[in-house]
């Protein structure tokens, strides 16, 4: 079990690679009948098929074990792991031939994200970082790994804190950005209620996601409580795997090369999860993905062949075949000129709109919760709670906004491609980062009084008055002669006293309610200022995303009619005795496109 050298990065399943040699043949037809831009577009295609990653967040808890799970699954120590310290910043680790770390800075007012390389002996120190004023965003480490080198990356997010807490929603704002989830829980005691609703919330933004249950060599009753978490798991309705690890068993195999302790750690077991149900649940979506730009291109080019072919075989249909080429490429070039870049902008319009309203309802409606709390009673006594409330709303606030960006943005792209025949891959758009914004945004701050003080201020207010009443009634029956006053007086100094203590104990509650109210109201604001423009933003990097995707995706069709419409022309021109071979170089060419089409589709 000795470490991995450099095994470099290969196609790394049959789906694949049968995907990349279909790509190719594809490539070269483009070619030979001249089309660059088909070429050019397979090129990227084909780049970006052998070089992805899926993403796999790795998420759960302070202190559960996220950090050791990473290391065990590398076998090295790359991710801090400590007792008094805990990862600060999403931690990123993917394949490189050589090791290497880059920090990922948010850039100043809305502008694109930096990356600043640093030392690898100074990770530790920007991992677990919590200065706000450097707007660290995110810690990108390569290292040269098998598991890595297969497609794999592992995101280490921060924990969480209590599941409900702002980081909990937090790191439920990235998981739509990771093709894959592993959810840790410690062995000490079975699945809560709390991490139950995690989990479904996990689920609705990312499917696939595995339950890993760590630390099993500490307790000896892990067994019992994996079957446990299965039965709460069943009772919610979620069926996903559960696999239970020791982090420090497969290091200790990693150290003694021993393959009796990796069995008995688990991880065989997890590698087998990741690699049969999160790799290949990916190649397979990535392999149909290639297979549908294969099928399209291919689709322009047996389309350029037919026309060429029909006026060939038969010259007589030439002016037939040229008007009605000539009438596609018109409509064509119509729908270049903007017929989809109308429904694009009305659409992004609506979307902006509905986003924005979205947002501004999630912090109303906060406002309201957040009013009624303070209404209830006493903020003195129940800000620190509150405190953390309001972060955790104007988190998952936050969240939600971003989750309902990215479903709208997905539906508005697939119905313009849908309505106007373009073909659409998927959104590749730097989306906002809530922890940065959030961060900027100073939480509901303010001092209450002590309660010491305040109660002193009141009670000598009203001691005053239960002495002066008194006074002023035995002053009064003095100079009428009534003995009987100076204890009316008492009685009714007493009253009046403990009635203005009453009234004044309200009106500094009423007061400190104010004060409250104002404070979450600011809070509010700037939480929608900043959080709303992060949306605008990236509403507009979508906009001009889709823009040039469905650009592009319009001159091909309007390259592939002008394409077949030459071709229409130039066969009609063809010398007699030129046309029986030219028939059979075209019925060739498109006997070999016809099998692509059906290997593609197969």
């Amino acid at each position: 079990m000795s470490d991995p050298g450099d095994v470099g990065r290969t196609v790394r399943s049959a789906l694949l690679a049968r995907a990349v040699v279909d790509l190719d043949r594809a490539r070269d037809l483009a070619l030979e009948a001249g089309r660059t831009d088909l070429a050019e577009r397979l090129d990227d295609r084909r780049a970006g098929l052998v070089g992805r990653t899926i993403p796999v967040a790795v998420v759960g808890e302070f202190k559960q074990g996220k950090s050791s799970l990473v290391n065990a699954l590398l076998r090295t120590d790359v991710c801090p792991v400590d007792a008094d310290i805990v990862t600060a910043v999403p931690t990123i680790v993917r394949y490189g031939r050589r090791p290497s770390v880059v920090a990922h800075l948010a850039g100043p007012d809305g502008a694109e994200p930096t990356r600043a390389k640093v030392p690898f002996e100074r990770l530790r120190e920007y991992v677990t970082r919590t200065d706000p004023d450097e707007k660290l965003r995110a810690v990108e480490v390569q290292l040269n790994r098998r598991i890595l080198a297969s497609g794999l990356s592992f995101i280490d997010t921060p924990g969480v804190g209590g599941l409900d807490s702002a980081h909990g929603n937090l790191t439920l704002g990235t998981l739509p950005l990771a093709d894959a989830a592993l959810f840790v829980t410690d062995a000490r005691q079975e699945l809560t209620a709390p991490e139950v609703d995690f989990l479904t919330r996990t689920i609705e933004r990312c499917p696939s996601t595995v339950v890993v249950v760590t630390k099993v060599d500490l307790q000896v009753e892990w067994r019992r409580i994996v079957d446990l978490n299965r039965g709460h798991l069943a009772k919610a309705g979620l069926d996903l795997p559960i696999v239970a690890v020791s982090s420090f068993l497969r290091l200790l195999a990693a150290r003694r090369s021993s393959t009796g302790l990796n069995e008995e750690s688990g991880f065989p077991r997890l590698l087998e999860v990741l690699h049969g149900q999160i790799l290949t649940g990916s190649d397979t979506a990535a392999a149909r993905t290639a297979a549908q730009e294969t099928g399209f291109v291919l689709a322009q080019l047996r389309e350029q062949v037919a026309a060429e072919q029909a006026v060939v075989v038969s010259p007589d249909s030439a002016p037939e075949l040229t008007e009605r080429y000539a009438e596609k490429a018109r409509r064509v070039q119509s729908l270049s000129a903007g017929g989809w870049q109308t429904m694009l902008v009305d659409g992004i319009q609506d979307l902006s709109t509905d986003v924005e309203h979205d947002l501004r309802e999630r912090l109303r409606a906060m406002v309201r919760r957040g009013t009624a709390m303070i209404e209830a009673g006493d903020p003195r006594d129940t800000w620190h709670e509150f405190q953390g409330w309001a972060a955790r709303e104007a988190t998952a606030a936050a969240v939600d906004n971003l989750f309902a960006l990215v479903t709208r943005t997905e539906q508005l792209a697939r119905d313009v491609a849908e309505r106007f025949d373009l073909e659409y891959d998927g959104l590749d758009v730097d989306l906002p980062a809530p922890a940065v914004t959030l961060a900027e945004v100073t939480g509901p701050q303010t001092r209450f009084e002590k309660r010491s003080t305040t109660q002193f201020l009141s009670a000598f207010t009203a001691a005053r008055v239960a002495i002066v009443v008194p006074v002023m009634f035995g002053a009064f029956g003095s100079l009428l002669g009534l003995t009987v006053a100076a204890p009316i007086g008492l009685v009714v100094g007493l009253t009046v006293g403990r009635k203005l203590l009453r009234h004044e104990r309200d009106r500094q509650i009423e007061s400190r309610r104010q004060v409250a109210r104002q404070e979450l109201q600011r809070y509010v604001d700037e939480v929608a200022f900043l959080v709303g423009k992060d949306s605008r933003d990236a509403v507009r990097r979508t906009q001009r995303f889709l823009r040039d995707e469905f650009a592009a995706r319009a001159a091909l069709a309007e390259r592939s009619s002008s394409a077949a419409l030459a071709a229409v022309r130039s066969g009609s021109s063809l010398p007699d005795r030129d046309r029986a071979r030219r028939a059979a170089e075209l019925d060739a060419r498109g006997r070999e496109i016809d099998t692509l089409v059906k290997r593609v589709s197969a």
